[in-house]
This record gives C-alpha cells, sequence and structure tokens, in this order.
C-alpha cells in the first residue's frame, strides 16, 4: 500500500459485484495524449471501462486480459478503455504498454470523479482493478470493484479474459446482465484510515 494525492491505494482485499441498469455518470478522461474525451463520446459502442494503476500485480495481469477482449471484440464495436486516478501514472503508460502488450485508450481521471462515477462514499477505499461495463445505450450494466472474479479473485489470467468476455457477450445481445451472485468478500484489512477523501485499490 502506498499514498497517492493524500489517497490510500489498495490493490488486493476486497470484491464488490453488482448488477446497476443504470446510466453510466459523465466521465471526463485525460487521453495518453493530453486531450480530454467524455465517456459519452462512445455512446453507440458497448465500453469495458477499468480503473487500474500500473502498479498493481492485478492491473498488471488485467491487461493481457483486455487485450485479448479488444482483439475479439474490436470487429463488434466493443471500446476497451482503461483509466487511472493518479494523473503522474499518465508518463508510465508507454512503459506499461510495452511491458503488458496493452494497446486499448487509456488515461486519466480525476479521484473525486472514480468515486462520484461509482457513487461511493470518499470515506472508503476504493479498489483496483474496478471494471464497468456499459451497453450501447450508456446504461452501466454491471461493475466488478476490486476485481471481477469474485469467487476466484486470484485465478488465472486465462480464467480472467473468460469472465470479461461472459459480460462483453451480454452487452452485445443487449439483455439484461447477469445477476451477481456476491459480492463482499473482505480479504484484507487496511493498515491505515482513508484520508478524508479519496482511495483505491
Amino acid at each position: 500500500m502506498r499514498f497517492l494525492s493524500a489517497f490510500l491505494l489498495l490493490t488486493a482485499g476486497f470484491v464488490l459485484a453488482e448488477e446497476v441498469n443504470q446510466p453510466a455518470p459523465e466521465l471526463d478522461i485525460r487521453m495518453e495524449n493530453g486531450q480530454m474525451v467524455k465517456l459519452s463520446q462512445f455512446k453507440g459502442k458497448p465500453v469495458v471501462l477499468e480503473f487500474f494503476s500500473t502498479t498493481c500485480p492485478h492491473c498488471q495481469k488485467s491487461a493481457e486480459s483486455l487485450e485479448k477482449i479488444l482483439r475479439a471484440y474490436s470487429s463488434k464495436g466493443v471500446q476497451v478503455i482503461a483509466v487511472t486516478t493518479d494523473e503522474n501514472q499518465r508518463k508510465e503508460f508507454p512503459e506499461f504498454r510495452k511491458k503488458y502488450g496493452a494497446t486499448y485508450p487509456m488515461g486519466s481521471v480525476g479521484n473525486q470523479e472514480a468515486y462520484r462515477f461509482f457513487a461511493l462514499s470518499v470515506m472508503k477505499p476504493f479498489y483496483v482493478p474496478t471494471f464497468a461495463f456499459i451497453d450501447r445505450n450508456g446504461i452501466m450494466k454491471e461493475r466488478f470493484i476490486g476485481g471481477i472474479l469474485a469467487n476466484e479473485p486470484n485465478a488465472g489470467q486465462a480464467a480472467e479474459t473468460a469472465e470479461i468476455a461472459k459480460h462483453v457477450e451480454l452487452l452485445l445481445k443487449g439483455g439484461p446482465a447477469k445477476p451477481a451472485a456476491a459480492a463482499v468478500r473482505p480479504r484484507a484489512t487496511p493498515t491505515a484510515k482513508p484520508a478524508p477523501a479519496t482511495a483505491k485499490r
């Protein structure tokens, strides 16, 4: 664990899977090249949105999964995007891409924006990787805070890729999201209290 801009960063210890079925809030993303992009600009495409950290081992593993999803589904219009809440990590993107083979768009958002996007209390930790699945109409169907494998958080990369693909298929079919069976699995306790603002994993 380390502090980033007074926010607690947590990378393994909590998994929350939820069916949402609500319009995705707007999100302003500063892309790798510095350009500002709004999440709503991707309306019309199914979107897999990941909140990640370049230093998070689980996020590094997820990069390979997301790249496979991009290659398998980009021809069907699926958009993969990864964002960090640490502005300073944008300069680490080139090395991250080189090391983990990520070619999908990456950018950064504000800490408060991440909390607002998921309607989370800023007094609680925010865990990464966190995934949001958004359909063509801009409806967030599901969110997975702290990882997508709620029952097997330490499963291998192949299992993670298969699980992400399952939810992408649901987006493409336009049907209801799979009921998120489960959910809250505390697996580690923060050793420091969250700062009065925001935290992530």
